[in-house]
């Protein structure tokens, strides 16, 4: 099934936007990917049409991905014609025939071609990944029948059998501007090890190989993403890696999921009150960032220690401290702006279209960057040919005045590519001074207490609407009350003091017990401990799969000496009391009320 004319310009497009939607995108597993086809690439699924965007712009090789589309978006001749020319293959889910189902897919993998697919069904916003649908691993298995030869596709064929390469897309922050993405590409899974089980005679002997090479599937996602079982660890886990990795490109990629999965883990520690507490703590500290409209990447400049060290003094920041912080940042930004000021102009109404689009997606996460990326798409569309024509008119009695104008805009956007990222930080941090200041200087607090009473409402986890058994119903979303941020600063800064200290204390006390934490099997492999319970899964009498993860054990100073040896700036562990040494105060004692 060959790709048309329009599948190179698109995926040129899709690696400018992701490009410049995303400030790092880094790939690792290359060498597990072969150069030549056929394979099927079985994906993560979290971010919506970026996904497809982000595999096609990091694939190995130069392997161009034919996506699986219902079939009814064909009927349209026009848009099925469009399609086509893409390279996407039309699949009628409604047949219970597999040689009909996967006619497109069987035709593109004997001509050595590759498929995407994302075989978690649905694009969602869970902190962890859902159950994987079996379409893959049918597709792999009924494609070695057909070479084979079926009545359905008249007898033989000739090609190689396919393999199935997982790729899991690890987004830092999957709709944030300018935020970092890392994609791992695993050994590829061969359908030798399934295909005699899958051709027997035996009745139910097919199904039980589809199953067994899905369960394989995801196995391996599961070993190159970040799975946490609910929301409050994915947050502990979170705020713990911002606490400790203030730069968040101190922590690099490479590192970034076993860091990150490391953390869940802890986090989803039985049995120990003090990680109980610290996470509570952490959770709190989440929600009053997200209510109030700061980041902790925005306060790294009040000061905590260099290194969490709990023997440290941190003062809560006063009157004083905060103008001058609203001076320093003004004035950071001022000095920038000349240099920026030429394609900030330009760009504004890029960034405004993009902030309209997530506002249009507020109830969906999992859509805000793509409607970021399609909008400011479109509208640059519009605005670089305007810059172009403009510079050509300028340029005209200069010989080839038109390539002169097209270096221009392409200079003109690798400027602003260049020197967007301090800008928008500085300027996020000017956003969080002056919130800061009013939250300081003329403060209108609500109670901690009446903020932990109903923190998720006014922070509500996202809404569960993938994933879910077949009693269940989706989640509806609803929009959280806005609290002025005012209200919340102080709490903001006391609980970050307080989180950081409960933090440094935690691990350090961990490394010097050296006490056990729960690790996914995968890691405590990984890192020389032991593997309680494998990984298992099973479906239900009434159909809904269950995963079980599995169970792993780590040992406590091995995992902090891991965090520290990967740039968390944590303190050495002392033999005194770290929490007498702690102390929180802005010289107001009304202030310390409600902590």
């Amino acid at each position: 099934m060959p790709f048309g004319a329009s599948h190179k310009p698109l995926v040129a497009l899709a690696n400018s936007a992701v490009s410049s939607f995303f400030r790092k995108i880094e790939v690792y597993g290359s060498e597990n990917v072969p150069e030549e086809g056929p394979i099927i690439f079985a994906c993560t699924h979290a971010n919506m049409a970026v996904d497809p965007a982000v595999l096609s712009s990091t694939i190995p090789h130069a392997h161009y991905l034919h996506y699986w589309v219902k079939d009814s978006l064909f009927a349209n001749p026009a848009v099925g014609a469009m399609l086509r020319n893409a390279g996407n293959i039309p699949v009628d889910r409604k047949t219970k025939n597999n040689q009909m189902l996967f006619r497109g897919t069987f035709e593109a993998l004997a001509q050595g071609e590759c498929i995407g697919v994302f075989p978690e069904g649905t694009s969602h916003t869970e902190p962890h990944m859902i159950a994987l649908k079996d379409g893959v691993a049918w597709a792999a298995l009924e494609y070695v029948r057909y070479l084979r030869g079926t009545e359905e596709n008249k007898g033989p064929k000739t090609g190689k059998k396919a393999c199935i390469v997982p790729v899991g897309i690890v987004y830092c922050d999957k709709s944030k501007y300018r935020s970092r993405v890392v994609v791992h590409y695993a050994k590829p899974i061969r359908v030798e090890d399934y295909e005699e089980e899958f051709l027997s005679e035996k009745e139910g002997a097919s199904k039980a190989a589809v199953k067994r090479m899905t369960k394989k599937i995801e196995q391996e996602l599961l070993e190159i993403t970040v799975n946490a079982p609910d929301w409050d660890t994915a947050f502990a886990a979170q705020m713990t890696r911002e606490l400790l990795w203030q730069d968040e490109d101190r922590l690099p990629l490479s590192d970034y999921v076993p860091v990150a999965q490391t953390l869940v883990d802890l986090f989803s520690t039985t049995g120990d009150r003090r990680i109980d507490s610290l996470k509570e703590l952490l959770v709190t500290y989440n929600r009053l960032l997200f209510s109030s409209r700061l980041s902790n990447t925005a306060l790294t400049e009040v000061p905590l220690p260099r290194t969490l060290d709990p023997s440290a003094r941190v003062s809560m920041p006063d009157r004083l401290s905060t103008l001058l912080l609203l001076v320093r940042d003004t004035l950071a930004c001022l000095i920038r702006l000349p240099f920026f000021l030429l394609p900030m102009l330009f760009h504004i109404p890029v960034y405004l279209i993009g902030i309209f689009g997530a506002s249009m997606a507020e109830d969906e996460l999992e859509t805000q960057a793509q409607m970021k990326i399609f909008l400011g798409l479109a509208l640059s569309f519009l605005t670089y040919p305007v810059v172009f024509f403009a510079l050509w008119a300028m340029f005209r009695q200069v010989p080839l005045g038109a390539a002169v104008a097209a270096g221009g805009v392409w200079l003109l956007g690798q400027y602003h590519t260049a020197l967007i990222d301090q800008n928008y930080n500085a300027a996020k941090r000017l956003v969080a001074a002056w919130r800061l200041l009013v939250g300081v200087w003329l403060p209108r607090e609500m109670s901690l207490s009446s903020f932990i009473a109903s923190a998720r409402t006014f922070a509500p986890d996202p809404p569960a609407v993938a994933g879910l058994g077949p009693n269940q119903k989706p989640e509806r979303y609803v929009r959280p009350p806005r609290v002025p941020s005012r209200a919340l600063v102080r709490h903001v800064l006391r609980v970050r003091i307080d989180a950081a200290r409960a933090l440094a204390a935690a691990l350090l006390e961990l490394e010097a017990a050296d006490a056990p934490v729960d690790a996914s099997p995968w890691l405590a492999r990984q890192f020389g401990g032991d593997i309680l319970d494998p990984p298992s899964h099973a479906d239900t009498p009434d159909g809904t799969h269950v995963e079980h993860k599995g169970k792993g054990r780590r040992s406590g100073k091995e995992v902090v000496n891991y965090l520290r040896t990967r740039g968390a700036r944590l303190g050495q562990a002392a033999g005194t009391d770290s929490d007498a040494h702690w102390a929180a105060s802005s010289g107001d004692e009304e202030d310390r009320k409600d902590i």
